[in-house]
């Protein structure tokens, strides 16, 4: 471990960065049996580029999750766990407004960012960003994690709930903006959807910009809690993965799947600042929209039935909860 009053360089961020890349990739191909496609590109605007690397399943039609040990099933419908590192001397217009930044000001901006789609209703939809910016003197960390199940099990909510309580104690202080209360809170007000009044799933972490005081120290205990963060991705997943993918399900819990896919993307596409900034400084397209699901659906003024899963969803997990408080 760095002593926390040693500069904190570029290099080792991207490195670190890799690194989480590397480690969550790994687990996926062996849990899951599918490999990657892994695609390297380079930023057209300046200097950089990323490594994106992309699960795309094909399963047979009419397979709802039943038992054949004839046949393994893909996995993952659609996922992607992507790396990059770019740098430019011209600010998108949000961030140079947004700090204050001469637009011509040099920028760096790096980190890893996952969405991971089942084909299994059973298993949530996962997406975790972790990321670092620069653009002269200024500079941030920021990222999350967050669930969009479609059949939750309470059990694992909480138990990935107290999960992130955990890693957000090793480091939380009110200056730096780590806490766990902090960043549910925001996570909570972040992916929610403002024109259907619902969140996005079961929450997690958001943080936007954690600076501290600007100090090395400050800098160097940022980018611990951020390295630790996207290191935790594998334990807090796995029970999500590994409890969930045996289960079997029905066409019309398949259907509700993709019913609510459309509400994932409605967000990525209206309020998702990642793909705004991916957009504006004209980054890759194709790895910016990897976190779009392969089929999703929307049906006119759908409701579910009363006292059935699918409304016990929208009724309660999709209202923010104080998951601690709860009993497994």
């Amino acid at each position: 471990m760095s002593d926390n009053n040693e500069v904190v360089t570029v290099e080792e961020i991207k490195n670190g960065f890799k690194t989480i890349q590397n480690n969550i990739c790994s687990y996926l191909v062996e849990h899951t049996k599918q490999e990657y496609l892994e695609d390297l590109w380079d930023y057209h605007k300046g200097t950089g580029g990323g490594i994106t690397r992309v699960w795309e399943g094909e399963n047979p039609e009419g397979f709802f999750g039943a038992p054949d040990a004839g046949r393994r099933y893909d996995v993952l419908e659609k996922g992607g766990v992507n790396f990059s590192c770019i740098e430019g001397d011209n600010l998108p217009s949000a961030a140079a407004t947004q700090f204050n930044i001469a637009p011509t000001t040099p920028y760096v901006a790096t980190g890893v960012s996952l969405v991971l789609h089942s084909y299994s209703p059973r298993v949530p939809t996962i997406h975790m960003n972790v990321r670092y910016f620069q653009a002269g003197a200024t500079w941030w960390f920021g990222g999350g994690i967050d669930v969009t199940p479609v059949y939750p099990n309470l059990d694992q909510v909480v138990a990935y709930h107290r999960g992130l309580k955990a890693v957000c104690d090793q480091f939380g202080c009110d200056e730096q903006g780590t806490t766990y209360a902090k960043g549910k809170a925001e996570c909570d007000s972040y992916f929610h959807l403002k024109h259907r009044n619902e969140t996005r799933g079961v929450g997690g972490l958001f943080y936007d910009h954690i600076r501290g005081d600007s100090s090395e120290a400050a800098k160097r205990k940022a980018w611990r809690f951020i390295e630790a963060l996207g290191l935790a991705f594998v334990s807090l997943y796995r029970p999500f993965l590994e409890e969930n993918i045996s289960l079997p399900y029905t066409l019309a819990q398949r259907e509700f799947q993709l019913y609510r896919r459309s509400r994932y993307v409605e967000f990525n596409l209206l309020f998702d600042r990642g793909t705004k900034f991916g957009i504006q400084s004209e980054g890759r397209i194709e790895s910016i929209f990897m976190s779009l699901p392969a089929v999703a659906k929307w049906k006119y003024n759908y409701k579910p039935q009363p006292n059935t899963p699918e409304s016990e969803l929208t009724d309660f997990f999709l209202k923010p909860q104080d998951w601690l408080s709860l009993n497994q």
